[in-house]
């Protein structure tokens, strides 16, 4: 089964490079503590403490490391792969009524929906992402589920990948090949108008 490249969610990318420091800092001084106190005084066990917290941080930084490295969309195949930790949803031709890249303000412009994303607001409407428009019946609930509500919005996915418009060149020459229109009937359309 071919497969296309991975496209990391930016938002998973994005929460990651913003906390690392502010974890993986904080945590070795922990360890380095711990480990201090074990050799200098072995005996107060108030290494104990340094060390769970050491532990906690560690925990935190790895889990959003394995977050942004497994959490992509990808072409497989004849389909759309979304995928996040151990969860993926599968969207086929069948699923995909229309998709194209845009600027997430065109989606989150209005103040309601501009809450949803993460913050600085303002570095994120600029951001491109793919927007798939799904057909009636595709269940939005269970992609909810997968990349989270801010990624589904009406029967919308919106979500900022890295190389959107790569991808989307990825999706209409292998999933969900443009609408083939004759220019006849484009032509009467046009003509009634008038």
């Amino acid at each position: 089964m071919a497969t296309g490249t991975r496209h990391p969610i930016l938002y998973d990318v994005e929460r990651w490079r913003r906390y690392r420091t502010w974890l993986l800092l904080p945590a070795t001084v922990f360890a380095l503590t711990a480990v201090f106190l074990t050799v200098l005084r072995p005996a107060s066990g108030s290494a104990f403490g340094y060390a769970v917290i050491a532990v906690a941080l560690f925990s935190i930084a790895v889990s959003l490391w394995t977050r942004q490295r497994f959490t992509y969309l990808a072409r497989e195949g004849d389909c759309l792969v979304i995928r996040t930790m151990a969860a993926s949803r599968r969207l086929g031709s069948a699923d995909i009524d229309r998709a194209r890249v845009i600027r997430l303000s065109a989606v989150f412009s209005r103040p309601e929906r501009r809450r949803q994303l993460p913050r600085p607001t303002e570095r994120w409407l600029g951001a491109e992402a793919i927007s798939i428009r799904l057909h009636d019946g595709v269940d939005l609930r269970a992609i909810r589920r997968v990349v989270g509500v801010r990624c589904v919005v009406d029967d919308l996915l919106v979500v900022p990948v890295a190389d959107a418009p790569r991808l989307l060149a990825d999706l209409l020459a292998h999933v969900c090949p443009p609408r083939v229109t004759v220019a006849g009937a484009a032509q009467r359309r046009r003509g009634r108008r008038r």
